[in-house]
């Protein structure tokens, strides 16, 4: 009698490690099926520190996942000795970004589309590429080290700071109307000439500002 216990319980114990395996093997399994999760990399730690801090990342790894910043539509990240915005592009619906205060030397927002605003006073931009940006309504640029601004795309800015930059030549004659641009100022920039379309030329507006060599024309040398 004892003998037949004895059997039957070890028969119970091996049939418990079977079906034990079964589960991980399963389990391991039906891990290997998932697909990998989609992530971005942000190279900057100090920019994925501030999304850590926005709570839209967790982990200071490199990366962020891609369905955390799908929803994402702000990102004001001032003063937080960003120097690189890498990663930038894969945020598909922002519509206001603020890095003020930061040291970013290039910026390529042009995959952005949804952008309406942009700030980035007081960094060492030397480059920004803002195509593609057709419903931009406030760029503010001043105090950096442009010495190139093409607003071309930009048809809608109702706002424009560029002050204090290297900026040589400047051409908003896209923009339909001065009423549309309320605020432009341009100073401390060594142009002499701001090329503007000739409804605009015809009626400057009193709130724009410029040093007083400079001029507008519809064409610049």
């Amino acid at each position: 009698m004892m003998r037949n216990i004895r059997i039957l319980l070890l028969g119970c114990f091996v049939l418990l490690l079977s079906n034990c395996s079964s589960d991980n093997n399963n389990a391991i399994q039906e891990n290997e099926m998932l697909p990998p999760v989609a992530r971005t990399q942000i190279p900057d730690m100090a920019f994925e520190r501030a999304l850590i801090e926005l709570r839209i990342d967790d982990v200071e790894d490199g990366f962020v996942d891609k369905s955390d910043i799908q929803m994402v539509t702000s990102l004001v990240m001032n003063n937080k000795g960003i120097t690189n915005l890498t990663g930038i592009a894969d945020f598909p619906i922002l519509e206001n970004l603020g890095v003020n205060g930061n040291q970013i030397t290039t910026l390529d927002v042009s995959k952005n589309t949804r952008l309406k605003f942009l700030f980035i006073e007081n960094n060492g931009l030397t480059s920004i590429n803002v195509s593609n940006l057709t419903i931009l309504e406030k760029l503010e640029v001043s105090n950096n080290a442009l010495t190139i601004l093409d607003i071309a795309d930009n048809t809608a800015l109702q706002l424009l700071r560029l002050t204090d930059n290297a900026v040589q030549n400047i051409d908003i004659s896209k923009i339909p109307n001065n009423l549309q641009l309320n605020t432009f100022s341009v100073e401390k920039n060594p142009l002499d000439c701001i090329k503007v379309n000739e409804e605009t030329l015809s009626n400057i507006p009193s709130q724009w500002t410029k040093d007083q060599t400079d001029s507008y024309a519809l064409e610049c040398n």
